[in-house]
């Protein structure tokens, strides 16, 4: 069949469907097609995104809560999905964050990304209209945290002709301090690092001290050294630094050796936004709070009520 004439109909059929309300069997007599053609139809358009399906964030958010956080937290903005009680809570927060970012891309724009699962995820259910160029730029080196492989192998994140990527060429944790150094002032990572600053959104992830820890699946650092930064008073990561619960970057030596921005200049950023679920993220959580490294915060409820009590 021709595909422009069956997404064609396809279009209509959704249409009547869920615009007009009408039934299965009126829309297969006004169309004269059987029944089973139009539930294959509604099929197709489900399949190749001609019908969206968009959940209304705020009315699944508990306000008095949101309130609460975002005065304690002194945060722009806070969405709260319902916690999972299995392993699909990062479903749940990376369809959330894709939908946040979508909903606030009303022209050409400028996304920095940090990697991690979280955000891989959340990038690879993006959805932008054609209408707009989307420009995605690395926060750190580790070109795999950034490749497709990393992304819902269904998404166009790497397909998509609006969008362009910068990414950083280089690992994210070198051998010394004086390579760090050098690769950092390399014009092809300096002219992308100056790009960082004009970003209009920045989306990240927050990683906890646990084996489940992306720096720890990808060996960069063991479990025992894990131990080693708990007993130094860390609690989390942001782009591959550590702080502790009030927020502070610790001294750390392995810092020297990252090709990163610097955590620091997340304050400076406009709209970042963390996406994080998971009660054994919940002290990562608050020192990245405590910090005031994040504008807008998107968690699961598990983890929204934890931060008040």
């Amino acid at each position: 069949m021709n595909m422009s004439h069956e997404k064609d109909t396809a279009v209509k059929v959704a249409w009547k469907y869920y615009n007009e309300g009408l039934t299965q069997t009126e829309i297969a007599k006004a169309l004269n097609l059987s029944r089973m053609k139009v539930i294959k139809y509604l099929e197709f358009a489900k399949k190749n995104h001609i019908i969206q399906f968009k959940i209304d964030l705020e009315q699944i958010s508990d306000m008095d809560l949101q309130i609460k956080l975002m005065e304690k937290f002194n945060l722009d903005d806070i969405y709260i999905v319902p916690s999972a009680n299995d392993d699909n809570s990062i479903d749940s927060i990376t369809i959330a964050a894709a939908q946040y970012i979508e909903d606030r891309i009303t022209s050409d724009t400028m996304i920095n990304i940090g990697y991690g699962e979280t955000v891989s995820r959340t990038l690879g259910r993006l959805n932008i209209s054609t209408k707009y160029k989307v420009t995605f730029v690395s926060l750190s080196g580790g070109v795999k945290f950034y490749m497709p492989t990393a992304i819902d192998q269904a998404s166009d994140y790497y397909t998509n002709p609006n969008y362009k990527h910068y990414i950083l060429p280089s690992p994210l944790m070198v051998s010394s301090d004086s390579l760090a150094e050098s690769l950092v002032n390399e014009q092809s990572i300096t002219d992308i690092l100056e790009m960082i600053p004009y970003s209009n959104l920045t989306v990240i992830g927050v990683g906890a001290l646990n084996e489940k820890a992306t720096l720890v699946r990808e060996g960069l650092i063991s479990i025992r050294e894990m131990e080693i930064l708990k007993s130094h008073g860390a609690v989390g990561d942001l782009l591959s630094q550590f702080y502790d619960i009030h927020g502070d970057v610790l001294d750390l030596s392995l810092h020297n050796r990252l090709v990163s921005t610097e955590v620091q200049l997340l304050k400076s950023l406009n709209n970042v936004v963390a996406v994080a679920c998971g009660i054994e993220k919940k002290e990562a959580i608050i020192g990245a709070l405590k910090g005031g490294y994040i504008d807008i915060l998107i968690t699961d409820e598990n983890v929204a009520r934890s931060l008040i009590e």
